[in-house]
């Protein structure tokens, strides 16, 4: 299975509640782990600030084994997103801008 294919997957399945953007063409590798399909997706908030959230998937892995974990995938990437949609905007503010001493009230 494909990246686009899980993606397509996780898009279709997520809680309606659940507000993500695909991310297409996306290839930076920010895992220390080869072997691995990573699929991204965009959370944003009205305060403009938006994370990358990302899910990755040996690429040994059937295409059975992979729907068979897909329902924690989806949880997985759901509680990402919830994780950042609880985070207040200043909160989102230093992600923005490095949590430095300086940026702390």
């Amino acid at each position: 299975m494909e990246e686009k294919e899980i993606q397509a997957l996780v898009m279709s399945s997520v809680n309606a509640e659940v507000n993500l953007r695909p991310l297409s063409g996306f290839k930076m590798d920010f895992s220390a782990n080869p072997g691995f399909k990573k699929v991204f997706f965009s959370a944003s908030c009205d305060c403009g600030t938006a994370a990358l959230l990302s899910l990755e998937v040996s690429e040994n892995k059937t295409d059975d084994e992979i729907m068979d974990a897909f329902p924690s995938l989806v949880q997985r990437i759901e509680m990402q997103e919830k994780s950042f949609r609880k985070m207040d905007c200043s909160m989102h503010s230093m992600m923005r801008t490095g949590f430095s001493p300086d940026n702390v009230s």
